[in-house]
């Protein structure tokens, strides 16, 4: 279906199926002045259903506001001791911090509780992978190009917010990983010449975990209300630059279109179906389909159990706790740095800092002059997609790096002995010369592939040249 987002009222005017059509929305016009240029927005047609990974993430930030909502009105921000007395057994009539036992009750005592528990953390696992895929799928197809630079800022931002986000809401049980997680963080904040004990003065209050029972009700501020509004304002500009730019489109969906005169490249109209009621439904029916899958992963697949970390000990310092696995690379940097100064500094916020810059200043990097309004073929931009690999390889790399004690025992089951110290070496050098290698051979099979093809069918280029 062929529709124009830029023909003022043509929904309500057309006599072939408009809205003025129905009385309900004539009812609904008549009181609130509804504007159906809006509700006829065209959503393209996607063949790959890769344009729904922004709504997944969507639905999976409801889905941790809904829960996070019930969760916060349980949690008690406290470190003081207080005696458990619910139904987890082994620690009740124990005293344990006033954060641990509200935990526990929310998981233990409340009905629901232990299962939404599990829908929070896999929503924001959910959250965040999404994110991720999607941000890919507009990384490969050129979908950040002119005049969509901005919107890709946007988005790069929201995922390290969100990210940091994560960061927050570890402390809040305040149980062995909670608590040797956010040192870890604290110890990257304070690493920072100058600033960095200041900063963690002034934001949090003091030192971790010894002034927990300052640092929790500020985090729990945090991860509840300051940054989750930040992301929800940031998702709304989102949305508003999409509305107001328009979406990508995959040239392939034009076939139809073509055979009624329809230019191929004629980037004034958009082929898809209108936002009330085709997209609408299909909306209704990925929220369904994201519930249902977090909730049958919460159900099958527990993580984060409090009884088996127990509640923060200041004389113990476990040697297993790991970040989730998005923060899984910045840790294999941490490990793989060890060799020049300042560590923490370097392979906390140096390096990660780079990354970060470069990815949301890729669109002025890889700019163009000429606005884009059609996905690309990754195949036929051989740059971009080499260093799209080299990136995904390296940030694999890395996250194995972060997980060089699994890696330790993994290579035991094939008799190889080694020590989380005998894998650094190796583990450094793969993650310079494999994402360039992988890079290298990236661009030239691809380059060659595009040279032969220019050579047997020239139009095609000239075809893909003039839409890009």
């Amino acid at each position: 279906m062929a529709t124009e987002d830029n023909t003022p009222n043509q929904l309500e005017t057309d006599d072939d199926g408009g809205y003025g059509q129905s009385r309900v929305y004539t009812w609904l016009d008549d009181r609130l002045d509804l504007n159906d240029q809006f509700l006829g927005k065209a959503f393209p047609e996607d063949k790959y259903a890769s344009f729904l990974l922004g709504e997944v993430s969507l639905f999976s930030f409801v889905i941790l506001v809904m829960t996070g909502t019930f969760l916060g009105l349980l949690y008690r921000p406290g470190a003081a001791a207080t005696e458990y007395t619910g139904a987890a057994a082994q620690y009740a009539g124990t005293e344990v911090p006033v954060a641990f036992a509200s935990v526990l009750r929310i998981t233990y005592d409340v009905p629901f509780g232990m299962f939404t528990r599990m829908v929070h953390h896999w929503a924001a696992f959910v959250f965040i992978a999404a994110i991720g895929l999607h941000m890919l799928r507009v990384f490969f197809s050129g979908a950040y190009r002119n005049p969509r630079e901005l919107n890709w800022v946007v988005g790069a931002t929201l995922l390290f917010i969100s990210l940091g986000e994560a960061v927050f809401g570890y402390a809040l049980p305040f149980d062995e990983y909670a608590s040797t997680a956010t040192g870890i963080a604290f110890t990257i904040a304070g690493s920072i010449p100058y600033v960095g004990e200041t900063l963690k003065l002034l934001i949090f209050g003091g030192e971790w975990p010894d002034n927990a029972a300052v640092i929790l009700p500020r985090l729990f501020f945090f991860h509840t209300f300051l940054i989750p509004l930040i992301i929800g304002g940031l998702i709304a500009v989102h949305m508003l630059l999409l509305v107001r730019q328009k979406h990508t489109e995959q040239k392939g969906t034009r076939d139809s279109d073509e055979q009624h005169g329809v230019e191929e490249n004629d980037q004034s109209r958009v082929v898809g179906v209108p936002l009330v009621p085709n997209q609408a439904a299909v909306t209704v029916v990925v929220f369904l389909g994201v519930l249902g899958v977090i909730a049958l992963l919460a159900a099958f697949f527990p993580v984060q159990r409090l009884p088996i970390w127990g509640p923060n000990n200041p004389t113990s310092t476990p040697g297993s706790v790991a970040p989730d696995w998005y923060l899984m690379w910045v840790f294999g940097i941490l490990k793989i740095v060890t060799f020049v100064p300042k560590t923490e500094f370097v392979g906390g916020v140096i390096a990660p800092g780079i990354i970060a810059t470069v990815l949301v200043l890729w669109p002025f990097i890889d700019y163009s002059d000429r606005e884009v309004h059609f996905t690309a073929d990754p195949i036929r931009r051989p740059k971009q997609t080499a260093v799209g690999v080299a990136a995904i390889t390296m940030v694999l790399i890395l996250s194995i790096a972060g997980m060089n004690t699994g890696l330790v025992k993994f290579l035991a089951l094939f008799g190889v002995e080694t020590t989380s110290g005998g894998v650094l070496l190796p583990l450094q050098i793969l993650t310079v010369v494999v994402p360039v290698l992988w890079g290298l051979i990236t661009y030239v099979v691809l380059k060659r592939g595009v040279e032969r093809r220019d050579v047997e069918d020239p139009s095609e280029t000239a075809a893909e040249a003039d839409a890009d």
